[in-house]
């Protein structure tokens, strides 16, 4: 039997308490629509950076513009994992939405898959599913929005 060689993490060596750095993650975190994320440090620790919804990324703390924003058309239902997309769940042969159905905030819509691990997608608002964006056994990241949902009124 052969062995294999032991696989290593590349490591960070980056001081997580430093502000810039902190700004940085946040910065990264935000342009990926994630919302945390954990990492092991080479002496074993954990550290887990967990963005607050009303965060700002600016590092002052001086006044800032406040403009109104419209609401948004559409919502989108987004993956909540890396992985491949699935319609339809692997024991179950009807799909778990389709275009022009109904949905209420929290309906599974489809499932990002990782091996063994199936996660769901999951409408994030009450609304009609406009279409898929993403086709089934399709490579999507995290974040990636999979279906497009026209809001209830």
């Amino acid at each position: 039997m052969m062995k294999r060689a032991k696989r290593t993490a590349k490591v960070m060596t980056e001081d997580f308490t430093d502000p810039a750095v902190m700004q940085q993650i946040a910065t990264w975190l935000e342009s990926a629509g994630a919302s945390a994320i954990e990492v092991e440090t080479e002496d074993g620790r954990h550290v887990r950076i967990v963005m607050d919804d009303e965060a700002s990324l600016r590092a002052d703390d001086g006044p800032r513009d406040m403009v109104p924003t419209a609401p948004a058309s559409v919502v989108a239902a987004k993956a909540s994992f890396a992985g491949h997309f699935l319609d339809t769940h692997p024991a179950r042969g009807t799909p778990a939405a389709a275009e022009g159905m109904a949905v209420t905030a929290g309906d599974i819509v489809g499932f990002t898959k990782v091996g063994p691990l199936l996660m769901p997608v999951r409408a994030p608002d009450a609304g009609t599913l406009n279409e898929y964006l993403v086709k089934a056994g399709a490579l999507v990241g995290y974040g990636d929005t999979i279906f497009s949902i026209e809001p209830a009124q």
